[in-house]
């Protein structure tokens, strides 16, 4: 069972932030510095922390533990050292770390957590404490649904919702123990709070899908019925007006087969399903942009615009991941892959050039970590491997190529076949001239439409 300390430094002060903001309405940006380090701060006023009242002034502490027993006293005992000077002067402490219950029940940790000043009132945080927090705050778990991994995922979900969802929960449970809550994931929950409705738009194996089912899972476990529907027609047929629900519309789950017209269907019985969103009924769509400005461009044309929002208040575009997300991307599927120590060595050493990589996508980190990784021999040149493996489609690209209809393989062919660079419209259309095999059916930009995202990309 996934514990504390496989969740990262990072993502370990985030939850400690989260929760003192839960706990005790302490704003996120009262704290300085970082976990692996020196993070906390001094609380001039009062703080009641599960249902606690600790004095001011109030010395608040991250502490994040890492390595083996040594290393970890070791970084107790620097931290023990570094308070010492300032417990005197401390009406309370507040102590977040990811220490186990045995640890804290042993008096030279207790000693370097500063448990054992008499006078000075101390509450810890522990593995267990956090965890308890996780348990009972729903909007934890959503606003950190990388949260759910610790612990048994499964046990946190409302059964009967569950009965009736048709999300797809094996798959959903396979990305909490890797999932990282992206500024994509952030703007998309953002948008859903405040219109309901959330349009994700970006390349194949950007995240699109694993947003959308890890706030299905998150919303889950708080009572939500989750559908993931392929059509318009399912979510009309499970829409409950009595029930919290979130829908998944997805043009294609997975990315297993290429559907441009689903998204157009989509489209043209948009107005129909706005109408059923509201504060617990929300509407995720991974699509292309242009079916979404050709949705609502209908519906204010027919209804006006007093209900429905415009296109930018409601389109998150994954296409980016920034250094720190791609590191902590990578960092997440090796531990959950359970790398032997010359593996994560590798990683370790690699890890610059692997996030740097142009091609970096989760789905590809996740099959280099957990397959080619593992069978590299000792003097293999591993930047090489790298390269070969990021560089290479994914099975599920490679699917949604050998979908694609001929004018549309054409067209990337036509691509290849145009100067380097962006391609102009006037150049990519005497391109595909060439390379149709049947004359041109319709206008170049009609079918780069169509290819938008998933096969190339716009430039405005």
């Amino acid at each position: 069972m996934p514990s504390l300390s496989a969740f990262g430094w990072l993502q370990f002060e985030r939850l400690c932030a989260s929760v003192l903001r839960l706990e005790a309405g302490t704003p996120e940006t009262a704290w300085e510095g970082d976990a692996d380090r020196h993070r906390g701060f001094v609380s001039r006023e009062p703080l009641v922390v599960n249902g606690r009242t600790l004095p001011a002034p109030v010395i608040v502490r991250c502490l994040w533990l890492s390595g083996g027993h040594g290393a970890r006293r070791r970084r107790l005992k620097r931290s023990g050292q570094a308070l010492e000077p300032r417990i005197a002067s401390a009406g309370s402490l507040l102590t977040f770390v990811n220490a186990t219950p045995e640890e804290l029940d042993d008096s030279e940790v207790q000693f370097h957590l500063g448990m054992l000043h008499e006078g000075v009132e101390h509450v810890v945080f522990g593995e267990a404490e956090l965890m308890a927090a996780i348990e009972r705050h729903p909007a934890l778990r959503l606003d950190l649904p990388s949260a759910l991994s610790v612990g048994d995922p499964r046990a946190r979900l409302d059964a009967d919702a569950l009965e009736r969802s048709t999300l797809d929960l094996d798959a959903a449970l396979a990305l909490a123990p890797v999932f990282v809550p992206t500024e994509a994931y952030a703007r998309s929950l953002a948008t859903l709070r405040r219109h309901a409705f959330a349009v994700l738009t970006g390349p194949p194996e950007m995240g699109k899908t694993a947003i959308a089912r890890m706030l299905g899972l998150a919303l889950l476990s708080d009572g939500w019925e989750v559908h993931e529907c392929m059509r318009p027609e399912e979510l009309f047929r499970l829409a409950t007006p009595t029930r919290p629900q979130l829908f998944i519309a997805d043009d294609a789950f997975g990315s297993t087969e290429y559907r441009p017209d689903a998204a157009d269907h989509w489209a043209r019985e948009l107005d129909r399903a706005l109408r059923l969103t509201d504060t617990h009924h929300w509407l995720v769509w991974t699509s292309r942009p242009a079916p979404l400005h050709a949705g609502l461009r209908r519906i204010h044309r027919e209804r006006g615009g007093e209900r429905f929002p415009d296109p930018a208040a409601v389109h998150v575009d994954a296409a980016e991941l920034s250094p720190p997300e791609k590191t902590l991307i990578l960092y997440r599927h090796a531990c959950a892959a359970e790398l032997t120590p010359a593996q994560r060595r590798l990683v370790y050493e690699h890890g610059e050039a692997i996030v740097a990589h142009p091609h970096f996508t989760p789905e590809r980190i996740r099959r280099f970590v957990s397959g080619r990784l593992r069978r590299l021999p000792g003097d293999v040149d591993v930047a090489a491997a790298v390269d070969a493996e990021l560089g290479e489609p994914t099975q599920a690209m490679a699917t949604s190529y050998a979908a694609l209809a001929d004018e549309h393989r054409e067209l990337l062919l036509a691509m290849l076949d145009s100067p380097p660079g962006p391609v102009a419209e006037r150049d990519l259309a005497a391109a595909l001239r060439r390379h149709a095999g049947h004359g041109l059916s319709r206008a170049p930009v009609d079918l780069v439409d169509r290819l938008t995202d998933h096969f190339v990309r716009v430039l405005r």
